[in-house]
């Protein structure tokens, strides 16, 4: 990848500009470095907003193992992202332009396809995107520098507390990240608050030749095409978006809840019981600046105690895994992780399906897959759990779980994801090994009374 404002000069005339922002993971106008530079760069010129749907889908190194292969993207997570990219046009259209979305057209016109036409038919001069920890994302990134090496590229800082690792080289464990990052960076007590990207008043127009071209503008899909049943829409109290995100994170710390965070965190099934940022940080709804601004004032302005620092703890999970993604980059992905040894696990179709479909001889699991089916959320616990029975009791290559989590998560985010899933597998950065949770006592201790088995049907008929 090409640094900040790389490959050709910006003198480029403002008038003559053509500027595209490609968004990724950035679906917000609030503190987003990427959309204020395209705002800059295409001064009196004319600017590209581009959401382009499964980019990386094309690529031969992504598809080359079934572990990695689904069809269609979970109906809830499916949902969520509409109701994304909804509030993100509607912002967009506020500010005098509007989204333009690729999809897969046919068999033969791919949305990396149809980027590239419209790269070219536009006559780009600048790309604006936002750093990514998408090993795919960035191979991306990279064919397009190759098919247009005339364009001026432009990589801001969206999606971390850091714009690069603020350490020499990453830690082995996240306990070592967090004391080395806490000792020479306490973003949690600094006197001044995180510094945030200011919103564009305006923003360009696109091009009058695209204003007709109706198949490029973004329409949010109904529930019948997304195969959104009523059930779906009522299960989950997830609304995607920016407004959403910022409303719920308002509401948040306007409660009691961040006081007895650290207490009630592990809780299965209950709202206010954890922070719920993941799925707007996950797309970029939130800026993860925003969020820690918004802690360090309730820390100032009603208490700072454990649970208010396990809220920042839990940020800095985040980071960690970041920057490990960066790190390691397509050993994410590998069986072996970023280990020596190949797991003694493998792929059995038979207790695959009956893990996805809730029908395992554990009622806590199967509670927690059906809860992910039918709203893509499940607890911080119920994750752990779920993977734990995947991996020891099933005895399955943790690759087809992760895979099935990126499939239905709200919350997907691909280091955070991935780097769990090896973590708890032994081939990750955990430094005990191989994690095994006793089920039945994770079970006494966090469903006692069996109301969460029961709500969401764990019992086998």
């Amino acid at each position: 990848m090409s640094n900040e404002s790389a490959n050709n000069s910006e003198n480029n005339s403002k008038n003559n500009n053509l500027t595209l922002v490609l968004f990724h993971n950035d679906l917000r106008v609030a503190d987003n470095a990427t959309l204020s530079k395209a705002a800059e760069l295409s001064g009196n010129g004319q600017l590209l907003l581009v959401y382009g749907a499964s980019l990386a889908d094309g690529l031969s190194d992504k598809n080359n193992h079934p572990a990695y292969h689904y069809d269609t993207m979970g109906v809830a997570r499916q949902q969520f992202l509409q109701e994304s990219l909804i509030d993100l046009n509607a912002s967009l259209e506020q500010l005098g332009n509007r989204l333009l979305y690729l999809q897969q057209a046919s068999a033969v016109s791919d949305t990396f396809a149809q980027l590239n036409e419209l790269i070219k038919a536009q006559q780009v001069t600048d790309i604006c995107v936002s750093k990514t920890d998408d090993y795919y994302q960035n191979q991306v990134y990279a064919l397009l520098q190759n098919k247009h090496p005339q364009i001026c590229w432009h990589i801001e800082t969206t999606a971390t507390l850091f714009d690069e690792l603020p350490l020499e080289s990453l830690p082995k464990s996240f306990t070592q990240f967090r004391k080395k990052i806490e000792a020479d960076y306490d973003l949690l007590h600094a006197e001044q608050d995180i510094a945030t990207c200011s919103t564009p008043k305006k923003l360009s127009p696109m091009p009058e030749g695209m204003l007709n071209r109706n198949e490029y503008f973004f329409e949010a899909q109904s529930s019948d095409e997304i195969g959104l049943d009523e059930q779906t829409q009522q299960s989950s109290n997830f609304k995607g978006g920016e407004t959403n995100g910022l409303k719920h994170l308002d509401e948040y710390f306007d409660s009691d809840a961040p006081s007895t965070y650290k207490a009630t965190r592990n809780a299965l099934d209950e709202w206010t019981h954890s922070t719920k940022f993941s799925a707007w940080l996950a797309n970029g709804s939130l800026s993860v600046n925003t969020v820690l601004n918004r802690l360090r004032r309730y820390e100032r302005d009603v208490i700072a105690n454990d649970s208010t620092y396990w809220i920042w703890f839990e940020l800095l999970w985040r980071e960690y895994f970041y920057w490990y993604a960066v790190t390691h980059q397509q050993k994410l992905f590998w069986f072996k992780g970023i280990g020596e040894h190949t797991p003694s696990t493998q792929f059995d179709q038979k207790p695959l399906e009956k893990w996805k479909s809730g029908k395992t001889a554990y009622p806590i699991v199967n509670a927690c897959m059906h809860q992910l089916k039918a709203t893509g959320y499940m607890s911080n616990r119920g994750r752990q759990l779920v993977a734990s029975c995947f991996i020891h009791e099933l005895g399955l290559d943790w690759r087809y779980g992760a895979a099935y989590f990126e499939q239905h998560l709200i919350d997907y985010d691909v280091a955070s994801n991935w780097g769990n899933w090896q973590y708890l597998a032994g081939v990750g950065a955990d430094p005990r090994g191989c994690r095994q949770f006793n089920l039945d006592k994770q079970t006494q201790q966090y469903d006692p009374n069996g109301e969460f088995i029961r709500q969401w049907q764990g019992e086998l008929e």
